[in-house]
């Protein structure tokens, strides 16, 4: 058809997809097999079973639902720290229950140790939502190909979710180190409960100073009704 145009074979190529070759190296090169043997007789004593490890999972939520109702905690309270606007004051006050938490005296039958997050759920939540968020920012960055393209070798992306995954690292830290402080007989109590401490008086200190103010401007009104009603009495 000359030099501007394409053969039927040439144009049936063209329209034919390129299919991936995938090229698998000699058997040899590909794994390694050794052989360890096993008594597959006891294998019940060695690892647990699908059933064991549901059973475990289920007690363990039975434990922490006793664990709140010997505490007071409702499920409900999850919800607690959605009334505070997020900020410095949010996170004080869930590192408050932190501190309860890692606080507690732990002696009862059930150990409350592992299971925080089920005792207050309120820090249940907060994990949650962390770990989506941090999964979330992960898929965006992912999808983003600028992003992708400036930062080749993954460094800003781990210092990002380094930053994001920090108070999981903390809240895990502060954990053990107030169980080796307790163990020694000390180390109750924290920062964290004081600082929260000081913020309920200063909003006790503001919500008296309002009904004060509302008290007086109350007292004012109605002397000046009083005073307006006997002008109207001796007219």
């Amino acid at each position: 058809m000359g030099f501007f145009g394409s053969t039927p074979k040439q144009q049936q190529y063209a329209n034919r997809k390129s299919s991936k070759q995938v090229h698998f190296a000699p058997p040899p090169l590909l794994a390694s097999r050794h052989a360890y043997p096993f008594d597959w007789s006891i294998e019940s004593a060695v690892w647990y079973s699908r059933d064991e490890l549901n059973a475990l999972k289920e007690d363990r939520f039975n434990e922490a639902d006793a664990l709140r109702r010997e505490r007071g905690i409702s499920t409900s309270s999850r919800d607690d720290a959605d009334k505070i606007a997020d900020g410095r004051e949010k996170e004080i006050w869930v590192g408050d229950t932190m501190t309860h938490a890692l606080d507690d005296r732990d002696e009862g039958l059930i150990s409350v140790r592992g299971i925080e997050h089920f005792v207050w759920p309120v820090l249940q939540k907060e994990m949650v939502t962390r770990k989506k968020e941090l999964k979330k920012f992960v898929v965006d960055y992912s999808k983003d190909k600028q992003r992708r393209m400036s930062d080749p070798n993954g460094d800003k992306l781990a210092e990002a979710c380094a930053a994001r995954s920090r108070w999981a690292r903390d809240a895990a830290s502060e954990r053990g180190i107030k169980y080796c402080q307790m163990k020694r007989g000390a180390g109750r109590g924290g920062g964290l409960l004081k600082n929260t401490k000081m913020i309920l008086e200063r909003r006790k200190l503001e919500t008296s100073r309002r009904s004060l103010v509302r008290r007086e401007s109350l007292v004012k009104a109605f002397r000046r009704m009083s005073s307006l009603g006997r002008d109207v009495e001796e007219a």
